[in-house]
């Protein structure tokens, strides 16, 4: 065994979360997202739009199925552009959180610049 050579420890691997809100591509908010996961060397293993804005966290199958990367243990983490991402209802937002960290994982809200 070569002792010069030391294993880096395994990258967090995370899904990035966008909303799409109008007729363009939230490009500006996805740079972001890579960016803030590249600061920190996580990995990001899914990137996922969502279009269907209309409905409740629970019932938007692009946010569910980022729920089901944490739940599967593919994913530890969801980085969203903010908090109104999830959910522009308090409540909402808090509950799904709720279930992210009830699976073993956590959202990352990345601060603007």
């Amino acid at each position: 065994m070569n002792t010069s050579v030391l294993d880096s420890p395994p990258r967090l691997q995370v899904v990035i979360y966008l909303a799409k809100t109008g007729t363009g591509f939230p490009e500006a908010e996805m740079r972001r997202c890579e960016e803030y996961a590249d600061e920190h060397r996580w990995e990001i293993c899914l990137t996922v739009l969502d279009d269907e804005l209309g409905k409740s966290p629970d019932r938007r199958r692009s946010l569910q199925s980022a729920l089901d990367h944490i739940r599967s243990g593919t994913a530890s983490a969801i980085l969203v552009p903010s908090k109104a991402t999830i959910s522009p209802i308090e409540g909402e937002s808090n509950d799904f959180s709720h279930d992210v960290e009830k699976a073993g994982g956590f959202i990352q809200t990345v601060p603007r610049r």
